[in-house]
């Protein structure tokens, strides 16, 4: 499952609320990802941050707006990759 490489923008919101959401083009992709989970321990830029809940209803999983709103406005993009059920989350 390591192999699977997802880029989700971000937006405005997710920098300021400190979520990854995906809009539901993004939805197939996402659930090959997860496999459908309710939650998912979660590395961001090689912080472990915990177990994070995905919310599938209004498609995303929060990180903490303490993680993002200290983001450079040049970084654009969530990069997701699965590696050993740790949901593995960087930036580009």
């Amino acid at each position: 499952m390591g192999n699977i490489i997802i880029k989700v923008p971000i937006t405005k919101s997710a920098r300021q609320y400190g979520y990854i959401i995906w809009n539901k083009r993004h939805n197939p992709q996402i659930e090959k990802l997860l496999l459908g989970t309710k939650s998912i321990p979660v590395h961001f830029n090689k912080l472990n941050i915990g177990k994070k809940n995905i919310d599938w209803k209004y498609h995303r999983i929060s990180l903490g707006w303490g993680l993002t709103r200290p983001l450079s406005e040049k970084i654009k993009i969530f990069v997701l990759t699965i590696d050993n059920n740790i949901l593995k989350v960087s930036c580009e």
